[in-house]
């Protein structure tokens, strides 16, 4: 049971990032000014409502340093720490 439990852990801290990862790219596209379809551009909303959730909080704590986000960097590691810790508690 904790092997099902642990393995559904990795796979939503990993789906997770790599909204996280999507978002940052497509911020980096929006700077870039490239026309994107109106669908790309709604499930990209959907996405930043998603990673929303952890990075708002982030970026309230810790604002941006000459226009450079840190906010999913932080995420990450902290999603990857949380992840270690849940799951070596599993598996003890």
């Amino acid at each position: 049971m904790n092997l099902v439990l642990v393995q559904t852990i990795n796979l939503i801290i990993e789906i997770f990032s790599i909204l996280i990862l999507i978002e940052v790219i497509a911020s980096w596209v929006m700077v870039a000014n490239v026309r994107l379809p109106d669908a790309v551009i709604r499930l990209l909303h959907t996405i930043s409502s998603i990673t929303g959730v952890v990075l708002n909080p982030i970026r309230r704590l810790i604002p941006s340093i000459g226009g450079l986000d840190l906010s999913p960097i932080i995420a990450l590691l902290l999603l990857d720490m949380l992840r270690r810790l849940l799951v070596s508690l599993l598996l003890r």
